[in-house]
């Protein structure tokens, strides 16, 4: 546990060194009283909404979970959805929560590789509506920086190329087959467990196999699946608007005039700072994502509250992340020790 205490440090460390820098950047005679007429309430709306995108993410597991004749509740659904919010806030790109919440997922009976299909889906559905907004955001905003263009130029890339990874999977098994394999040999190599048994290699293999039927079973059940990637979609969309709605919120509450008309271009910003966080560069993004909002949000925002926003943007979107994130993943750790006392 002490990497994952260090993480959090390193994380939390460049994120404060990082907004302490946008202030001294931002801040003017202006920014203190702001402050200080700051409306709570816009505040807590948007903690509110971040709460109820909580259960859109559940939400959409569940759906993704009965597409594939699986029955998760939409409330275990969203446990496992925020039982992974500590890891992603301290990994590069939140991969780390990608695996805890297969990890869940398993938990309730499914299949390694049909939990990495349900997981990979919805990271699909993120990934593909976001892309397909990018164009629209750009065209919204009309300007970004050099630096800031390099970085989303890399992380669309990378999203892009994750996905074509992802279809070559499915459509050559024996080639994902192989890579999935060595790269487990590698793994058990690193850990200094030599090599791995014949056994493990077919259970492997039939996790492979199982996470691209996964994906192939829409063929042979059409209209059921059909009906259940609509909602699907539907909770992504959702999922996104609620998210995006944080900075109008936040800007309502620092008093700031005709925040309705502020909002295509808050929309457009946080598509591309969602983007540019999946660079792979730091714990959580932190650093990336408030430099990045910085340039952005001061394209339409007044300077001097562009120091105010963004701390309080990271402290919905990453702060209450880490805290729900430690109380849920101690919650499930402490059942799983009540479990094992009454077991014995």
């Amino acid at each position: 546990m002490q990497w994952l205490k260090r993480m959090i440090v390193i994380g939390a460390a460049m994120s404060i060194l990082s907004i302490v820098a946008v202030l001294l950047y931002t801040a003017t005679d202006e920014t203190l009283p702001s402050l200080l007429a700051v409306q709570p309430i816009y505040l807590l709306a948007a903690i509110l909404l971040h709460a109820i995108s909580y259960g859109i993410w559940g939400f959409r597991i569940s759906v993704l979970c009965r597409s594939l004749g699986e029955r998760v509740s939409v409330v275990k659904s969203t446990e496992i959805a925020t039982s992974s919010l500590l890891m992603m806030a301290v990994t590069p790109s939140s991969a780390g929560g990608e695996p805890v919440m297969v990890y869940m997922l398993a938990k309730e009976g499914i299949t390694p590789g049909k939990a990495s299909a349900i997981v990979v889906a919805g990271r699909l559905f993120d990934a593909l509506l976001l892309l397909l907004a990018l164009p629209l955001a750009l065209i919204t905003l009309k300007r970004t920086s050099l630096e800031l263009d390099i970085l989303l130029i890399s992380a669309a890339l990378t999203g892009i190329l994750v996905i074509a990874a992802i279809l070559l999977a499915i459509s050559n098994h024996l080639w994902f087959i192989s890579a999935v394999t060595a790269f487990a040999q590698r793994i058990a190599s690193l850990l200094g467990l030599g090599q791995m048994s014949d056994a493990v290699i077919e259970k492997i293999e039939a996790e492979v196999l199982e996470f691209r039927n996964s994906f192939t079973r829409g063929i042979r059940d059409s209209q059921r699946i059909r009906s259940d990637m609509l909602l699907v979609s539907g909770a992504t969309l959702l999922f996104w608007i609620v998210e995006f709605m944080h900075i109008p919120l936040i800007l309502g509450g620092l008093n700031v005039p005709n925040v309705p008309a502020l909002i295509p271009l808050a929309f457009a910003a946080q598509v591309i700072i969602s983007i540019v966080m999946v660079v792979p560069i730091t714990p959580g993004a932190s650093g990336v994502a408030e430099l990045s909002s910085t340039a952005l949000l001061a394209t339409f925002v007044p300077l001097h509250l562009v120091g105010i926003v963004v701390i309080c943007w990271r402290a919905v979107t990453y702060y209450v992340n880490v805290v729900v994130g430690a109380v849920v993943s101690a919650r499930i750790v402490r059942n799983m020790d009540f479990i094992r006392s009454m077991s014995h």
